[in-house]
């Protein structure tokens, strides 16, 4: 028997007994982890070999012992690293270091009132940094940074973006790795763990004017708007990030035949923003926005305008997330700042700009929100981007 076939034999008892079975053989994640290394490594020296009926381990082979030793080496080398990495640093370290930076820049996309509320609350608990708001849209953000990185400034230190632009920023290496002291409280599907954890949420649902629509009339599920009821009734701007979703959660073939029925519905199209699509329903000129935002309509409905919402069941979410600048002139100052956006101080400024929170133990703070099933956006749909504008552009025209 060959040394490889050997060691395979080896280790597939062991590979069994992990969880997953031999479908973790081709993983290469279980075999940097030090635990799995030395389960591989004892089943390797002591499985019995049967030629000849002799014992057999890798010191009868050096160069597979060698190699034996830098696999445990390695997964002994990576597990040390993510384990320093992982380790918040400490707040009063931080302070010390934006005392001497002193300045902070801020490239974001949020709300101008939430921005400056939480801007100044941070500014009354660390006056000794100036913050500075360069305000972006979503979209001219990334070829903002690029620019800039390559014309050698690196003038921001905390990026903030929505859960697609956090992508893009990461996967060209604009954020730096930093896992603030609040992260435990932030699920997985909220976080792309070290590098942007969701500061905030938008959450998507059902617009409709109260006068034009019984509580009880309203549809319950995403195929009663197909419902000949609803036809020349509704408005959309079918953005690519709706578009996306809704193939997301009904799949890639079922979700495209849905969009072609719901365009047949005589649905109008309107390209301006939610909060203006948001003042045409409140006037009547349509009974209900298909795609809406729950912090559009609450100031709204708070106010008194004849509009509320609902939900289909899933509702679509999507994050608005925080990270620091990978090359940060400022990056205590920029730590410091995620650590607080993040605090339950920080996210009680989001909630009260009626926003919602991602944080765990603010659940029951989320008002009405609370109790609705949320799904948020995969961030790697935006892989796909180009592919849904132009379906969208296909199926609802304009």
């Amino acid at each position: 028997m060959q040394p490889i076939a050997m060691y395979e034999r080896a280790v597939e008892p062991t590979i069994r007994a992990l969880p997953g079975g031999l479908k973790n053989r081709s993983r290469r994640a279980d075999f940097t982890q030090p635990r799995v290394a030395l389960m591989v490594q004892r089943a390797f020296i002591y499985n019995p070999c049967r030629r000849n009926k002799r014992r057999w381990g890798p010191m009868n082979h050096p160069i597979l012992c060698a190699l034996l030793a830098l696999i445990v080496l390695a997964s002994m080398a990576l597990h040390c690293a993510d384990r320093a990495l992982a380790q918040p640093i400490n707040s009063a370290t931080l302070i010390e270091g934006a005392k001497k930076e002193g300045e902070l820049v801020i490239y974001g996309t949020t709300d101008l009132r939430q921005a400056t509320i939480l801007n100044e609350k941070f500014r009354q608990k660390y006056p000794f940094i100036d913050v500075k708001l360069n305000r972006l849209t979503s979209d001219n953000m990334y070829p903002r940074v690029i620019a800039e990185t390559r014309s050698g400034k690196f003038l921001s230190d905390v990026l903030q973006n929505n859960t697609l632009g956090m992508y893009f920023l990461k996967r060209g290496k604009f954020l730096a790795h930093y896992v603030s002291s609040e992260d435990r409280f932030y699920p997985n599907d909220f976080k792309d763990h070290g590098y942007w954890i969701t500061s905030s949420t938008n959450v998507h649902v059902i617009g409709y004017n109260t006068r034009a629509i019984a509580r009880d009339k309203l549809p319950k599920k995403w195929e009663d708007l197909l419902n000949p009821a609803w036809k020349g009734r509704m408005l959309v701007s079918p953005r690519e990030q709706w578009f996306a979703w809704v193939l997301q959660i009904m799949g890639k073939e079922n979700g495209l035949n849905y969009m072609r029925a719901l365009a047949k519905q005589n649905i109008a199209i309107r390209r301006e923003t939610t909060a203006m699509r948001a003042q045409l329903v409140t006037a009547g000129e349509s009974d209900l926005d298909v795609d809406s935002t729950y912090s559009v309509l609450t100031p709204l409905i708070r106010n008194g305008a004849p509009v509320s919402w609902t939900t289909l069941g899933p509702t679509l979410v999507v994050p608005v997330g925080h990270g620091v600048s990978a090359r940060a002139p400022h990056p205590n100052a920029a730590k410091l700042f995620i650590d607080f956006v993040l605090s339950r101080e920080g996210q009680r400024v989001v909630l009260a700009s009626d926003r919602n929170s991602a944080r765990a133990d603010l659940a029951q703070e989320q008002g009405a929100i609370k109790d609705v099933k949320l799904i948020p956006l995969d961030p790697s749909q935006g892989d796909n981007m180009e592919f849904y504008a132009r379906q969208a552009q296909e199926i609802f025209g304009k």
